[in-house]
């Protein structure tokens, strides 16, 4: 693994997740939480999808097309019951199931997140990155990974980071998925001065 890759990768999503605080702070309405970003991966797809717990279990998946100078994939994975618990989190109510609400919310959380990224890289590198409207799947994490990986042009390994949020006396975790084609990896890394990453 290239360390000083991993290290940008690292920086880029602390820098992604201060500015998804300050967003997520307004959605809250001010309510105090945390959003840390414990540990970020390069791995080969199989390690990745271990690493995330299994191809068998329940996920949410939250993803993008980014499209403009950069091309590629993004998206937010989160186990049943950290879904279940954001979704107590940001509409205050408890639910059985995912319904449209709590889709919506999900959807909205997902929207954050990757723009606060793609936002954070944006300045670092001065390229156009625009993600579409997110989609949302609710399935086995193998159909899930499927879904966000369906075009993308995975060049061995994926970047997983891993994200935690706590508030009310609950840490969910999840994972930010980053997919760049390897040829626009190269051109983010050559805008900060990473030649040969």
């Amino acid at each position: 693994m290239n360390e000083v890759r991993l290290d940008f990768l690292k920086e880029l999503a602390n820098i992604g997740t201060g500015h998804a605080t300050t967003a997520l702070s307004q959605m809250l309405g001010g309510r105090l939480f945390q959003l840390v970003v414990p540990d970020a991966q390069m791995l080969p797809f199989r390690e990745a999808a271990d690493y995330m717990g299994g191809l068998e279990q329940t996920v949410v998946g939250i993803f993008v097309v980014i499209s403009g100078d950069v091309a590629g994939h993004m998206a937010c994975v989160y186990p049943l019951n950290s879904a279940y618990a954001l979704i107590r989190l940001l509409t205050g109510e408890e639910t059985p199931e995912i319904d449209e609400l709590g889709r919506s919310a999900l959807q909205e959380l997902g929207n954050i997140m990757v723009t606060s990224f793609l936002n954070a890289l944006s300045k670092m590198t001065d390229l156009l990155l625009a993600p579409s409207v997110p989609g949302l799947a609710v399935d086995m994490a193998g159909a899930v990974w499927e879904s966000i990986l369906a075009g993308a042009e995975v060049a061995g390994e994926v970047t997983v980071i891993r994200t935690r949020f706590s508030a009310e006396g609950e840490a969910i975790e999840g994972h930010i998925i980053f997919l760049p084609n390897e040829e626009d990896f190269g051109k983010i890394a050559r805008r900060c001065g990473l030649e040969g990453l």
